[in-house]
């Protein structure tokens, strides 16, 4: 091990052959933590150090979130071109009001899942 000496903390490297990398790496992923952290607290466990839980975040939500960010764009795309003052066509003002309902749905769909 290398040892290196960094702001009152100390730096240590260590090896991994490639399965055993991407083992670790994978557990992290699927922990959703950095594999920095992972080590550090395995490491302090062994030592009988306290353990910092990890607040895992539902994958779910992550896409929940992208999703309302999504449609939030598309309303304001909607309220700018109403806005904008521009005569819309009856084509326009069909397809307006039918994404707007498959929005509505779409957020309710997401309300009720949270």
């Amino acid at each position: 091990m290398k040892k290196i000496i960094q702001k009152n903390k100390e730096r240590v490297v260590f090896y991994l052959n490639s399965e055993d990398k991407e083992l670790l790496n994978n557990q992290c992923e699927l922990m959703q933590i950095k594999t920095s952290f992972f080590i550090r607290n395995s490491v302090l466990e062994k030592l009988g150090k306290p353990i910092f839980n990890v607040k895992k975040q539902d994958l779910d939500t992550k896409k929940y979130s992208s999703d309302l960010l999504r449609i939030g764009s598309n309303l304001n795309q909607i309220s700018k071109k109403l806005n904008s003052g521009v005569k819309l066509m009856l084509v326009d003002q069909s397809t307006l009001l039918n994404e707007i309902k498959n929005i509505t749905n779409h957020i309710l769909e997401i309300k009720s899942k949270l």
